[in-house]
């Protein structure tokens, strides 16, 4: 288990914790900042599934699952050409005569919705609350901009607030049947969809409600003639032809949003010394009790927080054999004490199995920080070659975990998000020297830092990406010549500067780096 959740990425290993706790009830959610209610709901799932002496257990057939898994793949395998409803709705948004302020937010409203053209994120979170015209006057005008659009009822919080902004846009709705659709309660009439049923609970809740002191404010007032039998039939009728998810015809443009694992923070004030002192402006010092210059943290608030259920933690200790319990009685105590055992243990497994994945990651990561110290400082050029098989062993690990790890996570720095396995590069035969032995060439020779000469005396391998980096560069220092240069002159050209590169090698780096080749340029 542990190897398995370590290999998932941040998004997979999110699905897993729900589906986990979903199937055994003494893993609790605590808490999750990527979802309000999150807690309290898997809660009650958890809590419905306890001991249930009734539950019926059914099973598909091996040919019935191999149909469906057929139908599924086949559904999947179809691209969706369908027009994305983001555009759908831009493009209407884009010809409407709109102050700046209400196309932004509009803008928002439609970026901001599901497949079945609901929100997200709550509307009221795209108000700036320092700018006083946004007001809930003002975002009330604009969800009512969108909703209007082609699909009609699009941009709402569910199916029946979608129902109701169709069934005013219309104008032909009966009053019975904006009434239905006010509220989930007045929609619940409709359950069985029976015109006599409907009357009854109609009229039973009209005269409950003339008992109360008071009524609901802005509740839409029936008459005798709006809760006939006819009246009724019309209005189940109107509602039936209303489409509870007017964004289902058209194609889903998803975008993949990247939440990076890892995150890692220079120290400002050592940034700034360690720039002086290459730089040759002031001497080195060092100092053992300075606070180190990265810093890295493992981003935690984009997984849930678990915990072990208490419910079931006290009930371990509180199912206990009474002297006066039945055999029937003792071993119903006896099972529920095993599966409260089982369940709690496998919570523990899958918790510990969470905090391994962590802790792997986070020591991986301050390995390849340390390791690439140059890079952080300076960017993709000072990309030194390192292995998985290095970090594994300064992590007593196997290279395979390592592996692992690096899967499908991504660390953020100053200089963007990246995957952890582009930290990996082979070495490529180079004969410049390092940093630190160009500094002592230039203190030797009396020149300051940062003069040295490329031309060099001893073998320092340079990575992949470095290669790349310096390809590139060349290409763009060179890129208003008459004629455009060849993969063999850029190979000699990266030999001048110490890069031992074959033509070859420059011509599979160059394809990786999308750029034509000579002719074609």
């Amino acid at each position: 288990m542990s190897l398995n959740l370590l290999s998932m990425s941040s998004a997979d290993l999110r699905n897993e914790i729900y589906s986990f706790a979903e199937k055994h009830p003494a893993l609790e959610i605590k808490s999750d900042s990527l979802e309000s209610g999150v807690a309290s709901s898997h809660t009650q799932i958890a809590n419905n599934s306890r001991f249930s002496d009734n539950t019926h257990y059914g099973t598909a057939s091996a040919n019935g699952s191999a149909a469906s898994d057929n139908f599924q793949a086949a559904l999947e395998s179809n691209a969706d050409e369908r027009e994305p409803l983001t555009d759908h709705l831009l493009h209407q948004l884009n010809s409407m005569n709109l102050s700046e302020d209400e196309k932004s937010l509009c803008e928002k409203l439609i970026y901001n919705l599901d497949e079945k053209g609901f929100h997200i994120l709550a509307p009221i979170s795209f108000l700036k609350p320092d700018e006083p015209n946004q007001t809930g006057a003002f975002l009330k005008k604009c969800l009512s901009i969108v909703q209007n659009l082609d699909p009609a009822g699009c941009c709402t919080n569910n199916f029946l607030e979608s129902l109701s902004v169709q069934a005013k846009i219309s104008g032909l709705a009966p009053n019975l049947a904006l009434f239905l659709l006010e509220s989930q309660e007045h929609f619940a009439f409709l359950n069985p969809p029976q015109p006599q049923k409907i009357q009854k609970k109609i009229t039973d809740y009209i005269a409950a409600q003339k008992k109360l002191k008071f009524n609901p404010d802005g509740e839409i007032q029936l008459s005798k003639d709006d809760i006939t039998i006819e009246e009724i039939e019309l209005s189940l009728d109107f509602i039936r032809r209303l489409d509870p998810y007017p964004a289902r015809n058209f194609g889903t443009a998803q975008s993949h949003f990247i939440a990076p694992d890892v995150i890692v923070t220079r120290n400002s004030a050592l940034a700034q010394q360690n720039d002086l002192e290459e730089s040759g402006h002031i001497q080195q010092d060092s100092n053992d009790d300075e606070s180190p210059e990265f810093t890295v943290t493992f981003a935690r608030e984009f997984l849930p927080k678990l915990q072990i259920s208490k419910e079931y933690t006290s009930l371990i200790n509180s199912t206990e054999l009474m002297d006066g319990d039945t055999s029937e009685q003792a071993e119903r105590k006896k099972a529920e004490l095993k599966f409260a055992r089982n369940s709690v243990n496998e919570a523990k497994v899958f918790i510990e199995s969470v905090l391994y994945r962590e802790s792997t990651i986070l020591k991986a990561a301050q390995e390849i920080v340390a390791a690439q110290a140059e890079f952080f400082r300076k960017g993709a050029r000072f990309l030194a070659p390192l292995r998985q098989k290095d970090i594994a062993e300064k992590l007593g690990v196997h290279e395979a975990t390592i592996s692992r790890m690096a899967n499908s996570k991504y660390l953020s720095c100053e200089w963007g998000i990246f995957p952890i396995s582009y930290f990996f590069t082979n070495a490529v035969s180079s004969t410049k020297t390092s940093i630190k032995e160009e500094k002592q060439d230039s203190a030797e020779n009396g020149t300051v830092s940062g003069e040295t000469s490329s031309a060099s005396t001893q073998n320092a391998p340079i990575s992949k990406e470095s290669v790349k980096y310096e390809i590139a560069a060349i290409l763009e220092e060179h890129k208003n010549d008459k004629k455009a240069l060849s993969d063999q002159k850029i190979s000699d050209i990266l030999a001048a500067k110490g890069i031992k590169v074959a033509r070859r090698t420059v011509a599979k780096y160059r394809t990786e780096l999308n750029i034509n080749s000579s002719y074609e340029r």
